[in-house]
Order: structure tokens, then C-alpha cells, then sequence
């Protein structure tokens, strides 16, 4: 249970909720990485977050060429999503093979240590989060994502996907 929650505050502008709800998320991601171990913390930071991204839409598909890959990360060039895959190799996060029904393409997947990298980041974020909503009842999460969910919508109804911008 929300102990108070503000219900008998006086009504706030939409500016100064936006800016309490922006002061609130470096809190919550505190609170989220204090529970992630050490060694995995460290790991994670030779990671960027545009690298992060790239492994999640590598580890969704089971591996993908450059242009898939560049079609994932918003608006990203083959070039860029090249230079990605590379750095991706050279952490050894991805491993580049050959695609077996066209020898011209060439595929990354996830390495063992890129798909450990995942399962350790997910599972340590799930308890972190796990731990950031202990004291919010099954009813107040359920309206919490409703309300997460709503906000993500853009106003045509998709669910926070982003379409490149166009020339």
C-alpha cells in the first residue's frame, strides 16, 4: 500500500508532476542497480547502451544480418550497424557466421558470453525492480503498467515503436 501517496496534496501543474516524475527516475534506477553484483556491474559498463540494444535485437531474432540489424537500431545505417557488429565482436559478445541460404550474407548471433551477459542483466534487473515495487499491492503494479503503457502509446495507437524519420 501506498502509505499516503499524496491524496490529500493540493492539485499540480502538469510541469511539476513531469518534473517530479523526471526527478524520480534516477532514484528508481538506483534503487535498481544497487542489487546487480559487482563483477556484473563491471561487465556491463564495457557495454554501451546503444551496444545493449543491439544484443537484445540480436538475441530477439537468433541472429541477423547487418541490414536487419540496422533496421532495428533506429535509423541506423549499414555502415553504423557494421561498426556496431564489430565492436560486438571484438567484446566478444556476438559471433559473425555465414548465412547458410546465401554465402554473400553474413549473420552475428550471440556468443555464450553475450547471451550470459543477458540472462545475468535480466535476471538482476527483474530483482531489482522485484525489490523497487515490494511495497505497492498486485492491484497498484497492475495500474502502474496500465499507466506505463498508456504513456508509451504515441497518439496513431503504436506502443513506442519508432519509425526512422523521413528525408
Amino acid at each position: 500500500m501506498i502509505p499516503d501517496a499524496g491524496l490529500h496534496s493540493p492539485p499540480r501543474s502538469r510541469a511539476e508532476l513531469i518534473d517530479q516524475f523526471l526527478e524520480l527516475q534516477p532514484r528508481m534506477r538506483r534503487r535498481f542497480t544497487r542489487v546487480i553484483p559487482p563483477d556484473l556491474h563491471a561487465e556491463m559498463g564495457a557495454v554501451t547502451f546503444q551496444q545493449m540494444q543491439a544484443l537484445h535485437a540480436i538475441a530477439r531474432r537468433s541472429g541477423v544480418t547487418m541490414g536487419e540489424l540496422a533496421g532495428c537500431l533506429e535509423a541506423a545505417s549499414l555502415s553504423s550497424a557494421t561498426q556496431m557488429a564489430d565492436r560486438l565482436v571484438k567484446l566478444g559478445m556476438v559471433e559473425r557466421m555465414s548465412d547458410p541460404g546465401d554465402r554473400r550474407l553474413v549473420r552475428v548471433a550471440l556468443s555464450a558470453r553475450g547471451r550470459d551477459l543477458l540472462r545475468r542483466r535480466e535476471a538482476a534487473w527483474r530483482e531489482g525492480m522485484g525489490k523497487a515495487l515490494e511495497g505497492l499491492t498486485d492491484d497498484e503494479c497492475a495500474t502502474l503498467v496500465r499507466l506505463l503503457e498508456r504513456a508509451v502509446r504515441d497518439p496513431a495507437g503504436e506502443t513506442g515503436a519508432r519509425t526512422a524519420p523521413s528525408a
